[in-house]
């Protein structure tokens, strides 16, 4: 049986643990292959990007750990590129994959996180947003397709991170918005994540994105890995029985050996 997380941050960015601490965890649940996807550097001094000397030895660390436990569990350096950092190639690094992920929105020329408080969510909608929850969603989501059509990255993360704090409203427009940016990313990229980090954060009970979303991926020929968005070893495998039950119930069949890309393969993938 498979069992992976392609979602992974360690003390590089803002995740609580070393890359050594998480392989062993992975281990000792059970894990079959792990990937690394610490956030890419995009604004200096915060507390969640890596640093630019940060993104060599986070690189380093990964790769000598792949040599390290050859044979006992796959390890696999990839990147969590943010919207407004630099293709990694244009910077001289070499990823095994790339999850595109949106975390802030950029408005009259200043970035602006998106899930770091509800107070802050509250803010940008208030002051930025003329109060309006409707038109934050209408850039987040076009950020967000903007971002993964350009790069055409492996794996969409947290499709609707814009719900993590539950105030939201998801109605017919925030839905419209949703399921128009699902069609055009899926002619770029077909796989998306089952996100279950705010499950492990106590701040939802279902996981990103909701199954509405995921039936429309599922009838347009797309793919759901599920992934923790681990930021804490001990969360690494959070919700996973459950996400099994939950695809399955939607529709979706697990395929044990499927690839990712070139160099990501035989992995579990539901389709």
């Amino acid at each position: 049986m498979q069992k992976s997380n392609f979602h992974t941050h360690t003390t590089f960015s803002d995740g609580h643990d070393t890359v050594r601490e998480m392989i062993e965890t992975a281990l000792e649940k059970g894990f079959t292959a792990l990937g690394f996807s610490d956030h890419s550097f995009y604004l200096p001094g915060s507390d969640w990007c890596m640093s630019e000397a940060g993104t060599r030895e986070n690189i380093a660390a990964i790769r000598r750990a792949q040599e390290q436990y050859k044979g006992k569990i796959a390890v696999y350096c990839g990147i969590e590129l943010d919207g407004e950092s630099e293709r990694p190639e244009n910077l001289g690094y070499e990823y095994d994959y790339i999850l595109s992920s949106v975390h802030s929105i950029v408005r009259r020329g200043v970035i602006l996180p998106i899930d770091s408080s509800a107070d802050k969510q509250r803010q940008i909608v208030s002051e930025l947003c003329g109060g309006s929850w409707s038109e934050f969603a209408k850039i987040y989501y076009a950020s967000l397709t903007e971002h993964v059509c350009r790069n055409k990255t492996d794996i969409v993360g947290h499709f609707d991170l814009v719900t993590k704090y539950s105030l939201m409203p998801e109605d017919d427009d925030y839905v419209r918005y949703a399921i128009d940016a699902v069609h055009e990313i899926m002619k770029y990229v077909k796989t998306f994540e089952l996100n279950t980090g705010a499950i492990a954060r106590g701040l939802r009970t279902v996981p990103y994105p909701p199954a509405y979303v995921l039936r429309e991926i599922k009838s347009l020929g797309g793919r759901v890995i599920i992934t923790s968005d681990c930021h804490y070893r001990a969360k690494l495998d959070c919700w996973f029985d459950e996400a099994e039950a939950f695809l399955t119930a939607l529709g979706f069949a697990k395929n044990e050996h499927a690839d990712l890309n070139d160099v990501v393969r035989d992995i579990e993938i539901w389709e």
